[in-house]
Parts: C-alpha cells; structure tokens; sequence
C-alpha cells in the first residue's frame, strides 16, 4: 500500500514536469498556498471526525497525509491551470472535465482501498469538493475576499451538514499549544487531593 502511495506522487510530479508546469508556479502560487491551507485546516477541524482518509499501509500516517496535503493537491490544481482556457464558455468545460476525470479516479483509488470514507462521506460528496477546489482555486486570483468568505460558508457547511462535534477537546491543536489555560476551582481541588494521596503513599 506504500508503494501505491508513492507512485500516485511520482505519477503527478511526471506528468507537471511533462508539460513544464514549474513555469506556472509564480503566477498560481497563491492558489498552491490557499488548497495546501485548506487541507490543513481539514485535518485540524476533522481530526477525531474524519470524513475521508488516505490508507498508510506501512507508511507514518503524517507523512501520507503531508505528502497530498502539500504536494498531491496543489500539483493537481498546477495541472488544472497548464490547460485553462481563454474563454468562459471553454472554462467551464474543461472545469466539468478536470471534475468528473478526478472523480473517477479517487473512485478507482477507492476500489483499490488506497482511501476510506467514513461518517457519510462519498465519492460525490469528493466529486463537489474537486468542484469547489478548482473553481476557488482560480476565483482566488480574481476575486481573493470572495474567495475566503465562500471557503468560510462552506466550511461552516461541511461542519453542520456532518455533524462535526465542536468540543474543546476536537479544536485543540496547533491554535491552542501556546495558550495556558488555568484550572478550574474544581480542578484545584482534585489537584491538590491527589497530591495528598500520593504523598501519603509515599511516607
């Protein structure tokens, strides 16, 4: 299953570097940067409540995810833009094309169970995430503000629609690593008790 991994990677950076889509990244890096974010904020926000998961097989699970995360999705959006049309009506298209072509090909990686879906999440489910990822991605570029609130209402959306449970315990992270919290006056207490306990154990 590592290798399935690794040749899906290998596979995308061939491709980008065929068509010499390294040129592009000065002119899309914003778009790059906002789907690797993103992705992270997917994996901070859904971490005990994942929707889909990428299957590790022998490999660390962080290093599979970092490796869609910061290279499999924006090397996807980079080939996206090598063949973006001039006009709408060829835009839109090609956006349906890159769509349907990218969930077709995570419902094959699905069959080869390579990735899991879990809590009703769905291959079509997938196939409107690829829509939104393409379509922001370029928005970013014309309209970025429009950009971050449409990602923000459909976050918010994603988080209701399956019933993501807000606890403390879900959003700690990276967010709340520096911040110290002070104990409760409850919490004092059994502090103090167990330190008690154990010091009369201890003697």
């Amino acid at each position: 299953m590592k290798w399935n991994q690794m040749v899906l990677l290998l596979g995308m950076i061939l491709i980008n570097v065929y068509k010499k889509n390294w040129l592009l990244v000065p002119k899309y890096h914003k778009s790059l940067a906002y789907v690797s974010f993103i992705n992270a904020m997917y994996y901070y926000l859904f971490k005990r409540h994942l929707l889909w998961e990428f299957n590790p097989g022998e490999s660390n699970w962080r290093f599979v995810r970092a490796t869609h995360m910061i290279f499999l999705s924006p090397l996807l959006v980079l080939l996206f833009f090598s063949g973006f049309p001039a006009t709408n009506g060829k835009r839109i298209v090609y956006t349906m094309k890159y769509v349907l072509l990218s969930t077709l090909a995570e419902h094959l990686i699905a069959k080869r169970r390579m990735i899991f879906y879990k809590n009703g999440w769905n291959v079509l489910w997938s196939g409107i995430i690829y829509f939104q990822m393409f379509v922001f991605s370029y928005l970013l570029l014309k309209r970025p503000t429009l950009t971050w609130i449409l990602s923000l209402f459909s976050i918010l959306f994603y988080i209701k629609r399956f019933k993501l449970p807000l606890t403390r315990r879900l959003l700690k992270g990276p967010f709340f690593f520096f911040i110290k919290t002070k104990p409760s006056f409850l919490e004092r207490i059994k502090i103090v008790l167990e330190g008690r306990f154990f010091n009369r154990m201890a003697s």
